[in-house]
């Protein structure tokens, strides 16, 4: 009777085994090799900030007087010389004066219009006229603003404190309007503040920008997309990063050599986020390869004598 038992038994730890093994099979891994071209082009490796176009020196105009409103002479978007009349202004006594003369007559007003002339309110910059508050009549005091001007726009950009220490005085950034992406504009960094802003418990610092060219539809408040440029390399053999391993500062690509894959040392020099410039080892045209891991996982239907039963989803 025990033989029986321990027959059994063992017969059935024996299924069991060779139906774990059979039912459960291992992973099944498998390469396949890809294999991309060297090129030639030019590698920008760049650092990039969002910003905002500003003016570089706003200045406010208010009245020298206080009164009323008699004519204005240039409208926003103009661009104004230095000691050009931007508006005239009648003193309060002067506004008195021309109404009463007028209810009097024609000649009258004409008498004490020539007797009594207005004040001008003159632009102190040559500049660009960038909000005019006022219209014909009103009436203003001296802490009103009449108008605003700005004698060059400019863009400020907010960098992360990781990055400032890439950022130097006279370097070369590009900027997109972001309502104008098409469009790069070349700048040059003029300075570096000193100053921490504090935007989103994150520390930044604002670096100013001078604009090569200001394009017409450049406005102050507009959002800019800034890149500094912190390398730029142009007409070198460029490798995609997919394809290059990096190892004590030097780069290992793999080549075929008759029917085999093997592992050559090149020389390389800066990447961006596609690719990897090489100064020597490889020539244009050559290529290069990589294993790429393919996992296929097979899933038995069945749980096996010992698993655990499985929960239904719900």
């Amino acid at each position: 009777m025990k033989t029986k038992v321990y027959i059994f038994t063992f017969v059935f730890f024996l299924s069991a085994v060779l139906y774990y093994l059979i039912g459960f099979k291992k992973s099944k891994e498998e390469y396949k090799i890809e294999s991309t071209t060297v090129t030639r082009g030019d590698l920008l490796l760049t650092v990039r900030a969002t910003g905002t176009a500003i003016p570089k020196n706003r200045l406010e105009i208010k009245p020298p007087i206080a009164g009323r409103v008699e004519s204005i002479l240039v409208a926003e978007g103009n661009l104004v010389g230095k000691g050009k009349i931007l508006a005239w202004i009648s003193s309060t006594e002067r506004a008195a004066l021309l109404d009463a003369a007028r209810a009097k007559g024609t000649e009258e007003l004409k008498k004490w219009e020539d007797f009594y002339k207005p004040t001008p309110v003159i632009s102190p910059l040559r500049g660009l006229v960038i909000v005019s508050n006022i219209s014909p009549g009103q009436t203003v005091t001296q802490q009103d603003i009449l108008f605003v001007l700005s004698d060059t726009l400019m863009v400020q950009a907010k960098v992360d404190e990781t990055d400032l220490s890439k950022i130097k005085i006279g370097q070369n950034a590009n900027i997109l309007v972001d309502s104008f992406s098409n469009e790069s504009i070349r700048a040059k960094v003029k300075h570096i503040g000193y100053e921490a802003v504090i935007e989103n418990n994150v520390t930044m610092y604002n670096v100013d920008l001078e604009l090569n060219l200001i394009p017409s539809y450049l406005r102050s408040g507009m959002s800019i997309t800034v890149d500094f440029i912190i390398s730029e390399e142009k007409d070198v053999l460029l490798v995609s990063n997919d394809f290059i391993k990096r190892k004590n500062g030097k780069g290992i690509v793999l080549i075929k050599n008759k029917e085999t894959l093997e592992e050559t040392n090149v020389e390389i020099g800066d990447s961006d986020d596609q690719n990897t410039a090489v100064i020597s080892g490889l020539v244009e045209g050559d290529f290069v390869y990589r294993k790429k891991k393919i996992q296929e996982n097979k899933k038995n239907t069945s749980g096996g004598p010992f698993s655990s039963p499985k929960l239904p989803k719900r």
